[in-house]
């Protein structure tokens, strides 16, 4: 791996982004370059380490992520300050994701975050006439919380091994949590070594979209629902979610932060792994990409449709990917004082992890706040929010207050979900050593 090294007085962190070659994922690596210098003391600099699909594409994302740097930040010391890396991997096949894994374990001395962004949408297309209908008669909840999105059912990974038989796996399911959910198992040694922003960080993208009706226990890899994206997303929530709490722990620490790369490490590394990594979850609002196909004059429709939204009052249209970040870069960089400083009012109500999300005022004023969760509310506290803001924002229309009732049915599903996901785990680990040991 080239990387340049800084001085050896500096304190060094080291955050993966994975899919950041456009949109969002670019978005993410410049903000945090960005917040860091203005945030982080001199003594520090910033390893990014980012993902793309192929070397040409690496190569052009470092190009933009340098001469971002340059017009933002143009001194040298902001030069030496930030580095980027880029390595290549494909979410959907489980060997570049373990090969990624084993490059890194070997590679860097640390993660103090990794930013799980990558993803697949799945869809094939647009209902217009619902669409239409939809945005003329209920335009803020139809552009927020579309209802218009056509995708196919089961579509699968190509086949991940040359062996004859092979269990399913899907397509969208792989890209947005499965194949994320082995990369953060393998490279836990590297998280547990993060020292200057507290405990490692593993930050889920997920979505605004994300809600538990689209989502089936019997059917976690979302292979017989004509909604894959909101059912992967769904399931990031509820892992996320409900990842620090006790019903889980057995799969959640006992088994997925337990990796079989711990004994690589203690052979090249000095320093121990010490703190179990956190989990969190984000999402971006809704922001003007690419991830759903459109001819320019619909682009610029869809544009103007977002910026009407936003004036109308929503807080989730930031537009632009940059604002889109907010969130995700909060998670990923701020000290553990302040991200524990944000939850404080809900763990003081009963309550425990909060979704945050990037809003955005009618100025274009960002922010990461918390977003109402089906099932979990905001940060799992029964009842009326506790934190003012939460109360006041706009919500989803037919959103209710969390009950009891809905948080113990959460609390279960998400006990299933880390359960199914380590079973899935260890299946799909012994394949690959099995094709491993054949090869």
């Amino acid at each position: 791996m080239d990387q340049a090294k800084p001085a050896s007085k500096q304190q060094m962190l080291h955050i993966l982004v994975t899919g950041a070659n456009s949109g969002l994922g670019f978005s993410i690596c410049c903000r945090l370059a960005d917040e860091f210098l203005s945030s982080h003391p001199e003594s520090e600099s910033l390893t990014i380490v980012f993902t793309t699909r192929s070397a040409r594409k690496a190569q052009d994302t470092i190009r933009r992520l340098e001469a971002h740097l340059q017009s933002t930040s143009p001194s040298a010391s902001a030069a030496a300050r930030v580095h980027f890396v880029s390595e290549t991997v494909d979410l959907g096949d489980l060997r570049s994701v373990r090969a990624l894994s084993r490059k890194l374990v070997h590679t860097l001395p640390r993660l103090d975050s990794i930013v799980l962004n990558a993803g697949l949408g799945g869809w094939s297309g647009i209902s217009w006439i619902r669409a239409i209908w939809d945005v003329c008669t209920d335009l803020l909840h139809a552009v927020t919380w579309p209802a218009y999105k056509l995708a196919p059912v089961g579509v699968l990974t190509d086949k991940q091994t040359k062996t004859e038989e092979e269990p399913a796996l899907g397509a969208v399911f792989c890209a947005n949590v499965f194949g994320h959910y082995m990369l953060a198992h393998n490279v836990a040694p590297l998280l547990k070594r993060a020292r200057t922003n507290g405990p490692g960080r593993v930050v889920w993208v997920s979505s605004i979209e994300a809600t538990w009706k689209f989502f089936d226990i019997d059917d976690i890899q979302g292979l017989r629902t004509d909604a894959p994206y909101e059912s992967s997303k769904a399931l990031t929530d509820l892992l996320a979610l409900t990842s620090n709490l006790p019903c889980t722990a057995p799969w959640a620490i006992d088994s997925f932060l337990q990796s079989e790369t711990e004994l690589d490490t203690h052979a090249i590394h000095t320093d121990a792994p010490d703190v179990n990594p956190l989990m969190y979850v984000s999402h971006p609002g809704i922001c003007a990409t690419s991830i759903v196909p459109l001819i320019l004059p619909l682009t610029w429709a869809m544009i103007a449709i977002f910026w009407t939204a936003r004036l109308l009052g929503s807080p989730w249209h930031p537009l632009s990917t940059y604002l889109g970040a907010c969130a995700p870069v909060f998670l990923a960089l701020a000290s553990q004082a302040d991200l524990e400083a944000a939850e404080e009012p809900y763990r003081r109500a009963g309550g425990g992890r909060a979704k945050w999300g990037s809003s955005c005022g009618r100025l274009g004023n960002e922010s990461a706040v918390s977003t109402e969760v089906d099932g979990w509310g905001h940060g799992g506290v029964v009842g009326t929010p506790v934190v003012e803001a939460d109360r006041l924002r706009r919500r989803k229309r037919g959103a209710e207050d969390l009950t009891k009732e809905n948080r113990v049915q959460f609390e279960e599903l998400g006990r299933q979900c880390w359960k199914q996901m380590e079973e899935l785990r260890l299946q799909w680990d012994e394949i690959l050593d099995q094709a491993e040991a054949r090869s």
